[in-house]
């Protein structure tokens, strides 16, 4: 036998585990609105239960326990600068291998001013963190 067949079988018997999609509920809250999140190591998509508002999908990095996920949106404003805004969702999975209980969510955003060759910040916000329960989780 091949020595690197036994360690081939075993990295494909532990990759599922590690790439499983989980769908959970988030509780109705007045920033959210309720609904459902599909998780992923590389994607999170949140689906509100309000009708005006799209689904949010979120690129993801996970390493060993923690993914964190970022959308941003950048606008031009009428000083030829620029205001960037922000979403940052921290994820903390279980140990077991199990969907995560929280969702811990910071919200950036800051305003560049045209500078000489580029741009300079002319203003940054605070980040307003909030966390957020997740029920329910079912795997995909």
């Amino acid at each position: 036998m091949n020595p690197i067949m036994p360690f081939a079988v075993l990295v494909l018997l532990a990759s599922p585990a590690s790439a499983e999609t989980w769908r959970c509920q988030v509780p109705y809250d007045e920033v959210n609105g309720g609904g459902h999140v599909t998780l992923a190591d590389d994607q999170m998509v949140f689906v509100s239960d309000w009708p005006h508002r799209a689904p949010e999908t979120l690129k993801c990095i996970r390493s060993g326990l923690r993914s964190e996920c970022m959308a941003a949106d950048l606008a031009a404003n009428r000083e030829g600068g620029a205001s960037v805004f922000a979403k940052l969702h921290s994820i903390v999975w279980q140990k077991d291998g199990g969907p995560p209980t929280t969702i811990t969510t910071r919200q950036i955003s800051a305003i560049f001013e045209d500078h000489d060759d580029g741009y300079a910040m002319a203003e940054a916000f605070p980040a307003p963190g909030y966390t957020f329960p997740v029920t329910g989780c079912k795997t995909d």
